[in-house]
């Protein structure tokens, strides 16, 4: 009788310890309007890391909570954003494995080229753009993805060189498709 005393209050403390979906999403929702008061704490590596450990953990609690994969996605995102590109395409990678009827799987390939951009990993880039464009090509990023295609390695003084010594032919074009 002592033993199944002990293992009830082990679970009753267990459970109690255990932060529930509620306490879970309002710990979430104080962390980003503390980074939205403070943006710049956003870009701190060691903040980011906190909160994307908030969102996987919640997605591995409630791993069919409708939120589980917003929140890997937003993960990603945050990992991408301070430039820790390996980390960011494992959650993509797992959010597209796990979910793949998420609704914004779409941006989820698309944050995942982004993110390989970003870090110069310019082969990857590529391969990711390609085929977000391929998979996606109605996508309102499409057309992002395929000028990141285009002036993939540019720096920003290349790119804009370029698009502008192409503005006068895309003016032409828009022009001629609405005629």
């Amino acid at each position: 009788m002592r033993k199944i005393v002990l293992l009830a209050l082990a679970a009753i403390l267990f459970v109690a310890c255990s932060p529930n979906r509620e306490k879970h999403l309002e710990q979430i929702a104080a962390f980003e309007e503390r980074i939205t008061e403070s943006p710049i704490s956003a870009a701190n590596p060691e903040t980011a890391d906190s909160l994307t450990d908030l969102y996987v953990s919640f997605a591995d609690k409630f791993e069919k909570d409708s939120l589980a994969p917003v929140f890997l996605l937003k993960a990603g995102e945050v990992q991408s954003n301070v430039l820790h590109t390996e980390h960011a395409v494992e959650i993509f990678d797992r959010l597209i494995e796990d979910y793949p009827d998420f609704e914004d799987l779409p941006m989820c390939y698309y944050l995942k080229a982004n993110a390989y951009d970003m870090n110069s990993q310019y082969e990857e880039a590529k391969a990711a753009y390609e085929f977000f464009v391929s998979k996606y090509p109605d996508h309102f990023m499409a057309r992002a993805a395929q000028i990141s295609l285009d002036h993939l390695g540019m720096s920003p003084e290349e790119m804009l060189a370029d698009i502008l010594a192409h503005a006068d032919d895309t003016i032409i074009a828009q022009n001629n498709e609405t005629m």
